[in-house]
């Protein structure tokens, strides 16, 4: 900037992103924070207020925060490091109710109600994934490590090296439940993107746990993912694994293809296809004033009558949604009433998507999750002794040995 623009002054402003894999589109439109660090000096804090003006234009100022800049970026490293450690401390707590008889699940739901805790992200299961808890965390204990501070690294290095811990203990009780041996046997791994609803496999804790389990040598390792395209997931494992071990892996279209003749099921990520149980729904908010408002099919709430007499892009895209889901007839009208859309342009003759849609997978196509998994049907199309193994805590225990199933699940007593 000196010698292309010698004598021009600028601010440099630090922006963390806290968008959520699935959620990346609504956490932008309705964020519960923006968060915007400059210097502490008159020049840094008119360059904070001029990135505030830009948000303000459809986000509340009272959810614009700003700060100096350290505080910004090492509020994003400590906003998904404290995430990190709620997954990494119940899931320690499962491990205790394994042992003692206890259930994670009344734990969780105790804990959760006292408002200093809080119920968000208790939900025991096989660990996190994706590309920032991980990084994030390692991130701040490098950081505390070159400030000297040992024991605080140490601290943080701790809710990692229990997210594998859970991961491995998971694996070890399959391996426990089978006689101690995997030679011979087919194994089904139900999910393989780190999260529900997301295609996205970065850190998945399905793939590590597929890496241990061949080496137990068993005859295949079945997988189904209802989001992930057969083809990326069949050339990502082939990338990563060794040659051997990747031809004993194959990837499925059908979950009652991939669980057929199978002798243990694992639930890797926390699809609502996979459930037994609906889910519970969340308690009502005292003060809550969209219980009475009319919703769509979607759950969307009409905004009207609007605030304005000049509606703000919100406001319209508000009225977009709730139009969309309350008319399901599929014509045009129906997927544009406001007629706000433009059409797409054309791309370019070697398109990578245009190629995967060519073969029948939609990319930029909204997930949306299918019919529940017909467990009955899975279960007697599989192997005797039915294993079944809950790592996400979705399936209803009754409801399973009903279907003369063995279910061990994260966070409860089980054979083992």
């Amino acid at each position: 900037m000196a010698t292309h623009r010698p004598g021009v002054h600028f601010e440099i402003l630090s922006n963390p992103e806290f968008l959520a894999a699935g959620t990346a589109v609504n956490d932008l439109l309705y964020p519960d924070r923006v968060l915007i660090g400059a210097s502490p000096t008159h020049s840094g804090r008119k360059a904070a207020e001029a990135l505030a003006l830009v948000y303000a234009a459809w986000v509340p100022r009272t959810r614009i925060i700003t700060a100096n800049v350290w505080s910004s970026e090492l509020a994003k490293l400590v906003a998904n490091s404290m995430l990190a450690q709620r997954i990494s401390s119940i899931n320690s707590i499962a491990a205790i109710c394994e042992r003692t008889g206890a259930d994670v699940d009344e734990v969780a739901l105790s804990i959760g109600c006292d408002p200093r805790i809080g119920n968000k992200f208790l939900k025991a299961g096989i660990g996190f994934g994706g590309s920032c808890f991980k990084k994030d965390t390692l991130s701040l204990v490098y950081l505390a490590r070159s400030l000297g501070l040992h024991e605080v690294a140490e601290y943080w290095g701790q809710v990692v090296k229990i997210n594998e811990y859970s991961r491995d203990r998971f694996t070890r009780r399959v391996v426990q439940c089978l006689n101690n041996t995997l030679v011979g046997k087919k194994l089904t791994v139900l999910g393989y993107a780190f999260k529900k609803n997301t295609s996205d496999t970065r850190e998945s804790p399905a793939l590590e746990i597929i890496k241990t389990l061949l080496e137990e040598r068993p005859k295949e390792i079945a997988v189904f993912d209802p989001c992930c395209n057969p083809v990326v997931v069949k050339e990502e494992i082939k990338q990563l694994l060794r040659d051997d071990d990747a031809g004993r892996v194959h990837v499925y279209p059908s979950a009652y293809e991939a669980c057929a003749a199978s002798h243990a099921i694992l639930i890797t990520t926390e699809f609502d296809e996979f459930k037994t149980t609906k889910s519970q729904t969340s308690p009502t908010v005292l003060g809550s004033t969209d219980a009475d408002q009319p919703k769509s099919d979607s759950g969307a709430v009409d905004p009207r009558p609007l605030e304005r007499l000049e509606p703000t892009e919100n406001d319209l895209l508000k009225l977009q949604k709730y139009l969309i889901g309350s008319d399901t007839s599929g014509s045009a009208d129906a997927l544009d009433p406001l007629r706000r859309y433009h059409p797409e342009p054309s791309c370019a003759d070697d398109c990578p998507d245009c190629v995967m849609e060519a073969n029948g997978y939609k990319v930029n196509e909204e997930y949306k999750p299918k019919e529940r998994l017909d467990w009955a049907k899975i279960s007697y199309h599989m192997a005797k002794p039915r294993w079944v193994f809950d790592g996400r805590g979705v399936l209803d225990v009754q409801e399973m040995a009903k279907l003369g199933v063995k279910l061990e699940s994260v966070g409860r007593q089980g054979a083992f």
